[in-house]
Order: structure tokens, then C-alpha cells, then sequence
């Protein structure tokens, strides 16, 4: 009777805490359509009820080229010391359409994909995850988009291996190079 007392209480305790990690999981995990709990289809106007419960912030950036649009909503959680979460770009609002959310720049390395790719990923975990790539260098960085999906890596120009001919390629970034930037692009 005690065993099965036990085994019983085992049980219920391990469901429990299946359940619990599978609801604060989903507040941090990357698919293709969200980002926690923000998805595709929310629109700019619902940010502040989506993010009651964390501190919401509205800015401008003028004269910055690196984004569609110069607006920029910052996410910072609440009760972590104000922790920025997430730095998010509204799509260019068209007349008689609803602005939505078109790209995301993950802050923090609690974000992770299904497969466990985050913040403090290398580049050998995307490989694992991810088999083709698009590349692109830019003056600091170089950006790693696997085919096929909204994800994209940022890669220090300091963690690479040396350059030819000034020009970097996708065998220029070693296995364990970190992750600098993630960010999705929903268009």
C-alpha cells in the first residue's frame, strides 16, 4: 500500500511538473509563426494587453538604416531586474491595413526553437538543426539564414576564421562560434 501510495504520488508530481514546465516553456520558444507568445497575426495595437504583465516600451529611431520601419517596441520583463526580453519592429503601416509585427531581435537567452537554438547556441548547433544556408557579410557581422525558415544568426566578424581576399564565406565561421544577434522576419 505504501508503494503504491508513492508510486501514485510519483506520478501525479511528475505530471504536474510536466504540465508547469510546458506552460513557462512556451513563453520563451520560437516557432516559424510566434515568439512566445506573440504571433503573426497580432496586430501593433494589441502589444500593450499582450505584455500587461511586463514593462512595454515605444521608440524612435531617426535616422537608422538597418530597419523598415524607424518605430521600435522594446519588451522588458518585469521582476528580472528589467531584463530586455525582445526588441520588436513594426511592418510600415498602409493605409487601411493594420500594422503588425515584422521583425524581432531576441534580447534574451532564455528564447530557444524546439531544438533547443538560442542565444548561446554555436554554430555548430545550427548545423545540427539546420542543413542550407543563405549568407550575407556586412561591415561587423555576417548573417547565417537557413533555408527555408524566418530565423536568422549573426555572427561576430572576431569569432570567424580569417578572410580571403577580404571576403567571408559560410566555411569561414568555425563550429564554435556564438551566436551575436537571433532575429525572425515575418514579411
Amino acid at each position: 500500500m505504501k508503494n503504491t501510495a508513492k508510486l501514485l504520488l510519483w506520478g501525479v508530481s511528475s505530471a504536474l511538473l510536466g504540465i508547469g514546465c510546458s506552460r513557462s516553456d512556451k513563453k520563451f520558444l520560437i516557432t516559424d509563426v510566434s515568439v512566445g507568445n506573440l504571433t503573426k497575426e497580432i496586430k501593433v495595437s494589441q502589444l500593450d494587453s499582450l505584455y500587461k504583465n511586463d514593462s512595454l516600451v515605444r521608440t524612435s529611431l531617426e535616422g537608422e538604416f538597418r530597419y523598415i520601419s524607424d518605430e521600435r517596441f522594446l519588451v522588458y520583463e518585469k521582476g528580472h531586474e528589467g531584463k530586455q526580453l525582445l526588441e520588436l519592429t513594426p511592418s510600415i503601416p498602409l493605409e487601411g491595413e493594420s500594422q503588425h509585427i515584422q521583425g524581432i531581435q531576441i534580447m534574451d537567452e532564455r528564447f530557444a526553437t524546439a531544438q533547443h537554438i538560442s542565444l548561446n547556441s554555436t554554430f555548430a548547433d545550427i548545423k545540427k538543426v539546420y542543413k542550407e544556408f543563405d549568407f550575407e557579410q556586412l561591415l561587423s557581422t555576417v548573417i547565417v539564414m537557413p533555408k527555408g525558415s524566418n530565423i536568422y544568426f549573426a555572427f561576430a566578424k572576431e569569432e570567424l576564421l580569417p578572410a580571403v581576399d577580404d571576403a567571408y564565406t559560410i566555411e569561414s565561421i568555425p563550429d564554435t562560434a556564438k551566436v551575436k544577434r537571433l532575429m525572425i522576419n515575418w514579411n
